[in-house]
């Protein structure tokens, strides 16, 4: 939400995006107050002032999928690179590691199921390999999902991922402006 309206300054909002995008100012009340709608390849230069932030909708679809620096709420600068570059958001990338912590729940359920079964049959697959009888797998001669190694497992988990953006979370929108995040290495660029 915008509070004094004493630092006067402004922001340079360049659309590189393909779809139009709205511009919004968040009043003292932190509701979107529509200004301007900013085609493709446009840059608009908006009066504002230090304490008053800005947010964006993508017209064309997800409302949702547009940022500057990663960020869906921006608060302008006083001084310096006044410019606000619109893209659309890079995406993470899967990983073990950051699983649980940014994909939605049904598909952490989902692969969590699906890891279930791989450990089942992979344990079938490697009594079956230690077995002195060596008897065949099943009667159609087909290869079971218990032969893969895990990394071809997790590959497989990785291309199903949906996407996911990266985008920051507003309290950390400005608080950390300008510092650099340790999940830079989880994003696709």
């Amino acid at each position: 939400r915008s509070s004094s309206s004493e630092e006067s300054t402004f922001v340079l909002f360049e659309n590189q995006t393909n779809s139009p995008i709205k511009l919004y100012w968040l009043n003292y009340e932190g509701q979107k107050t529509a200004y301007r709608t900013l085609q493709p390849g446009r840059i608009h230069r908006q009066q504002t002032f230090v304490t008053h932030p800005w947010t964006f909708d993508n017209m064309d679809g997800d409302p949702e999928n547009v940022v500057v620096d990663h960020k869906r709420i921006i608060f302008p600068k006083e001084e310096g690179d006044r410019r606000a570059i619109l893209t659309r958001p890079t995406m993470r990338k899967w990983s073990p590691e950051n699983h649980k912590k940014y994909f939605p729940k049904k598909f952490v359920d989902t692969t969590q199921s699906f890891l279930l079964c791989y450990r089942k049959l992979r344990k079938a697959h490697i009594e079956f390999l230690s077995s002195r009888t060596r008897r065949a797998t099943n009667a159609g001669g087909s290869v079971g999902l218990g032969v893969f190694p895990i990394e071809i497992i997790e590959r497989i988990i990785e291309l199903a991922a949906p996407e996911v953006p990266y985008i920051l979370p507003p309290d950390d929108a400005n608080a950390n402006a300008g510092a650099s995040n340790d999940d830079d290495d989880d994003v696709v660029v």
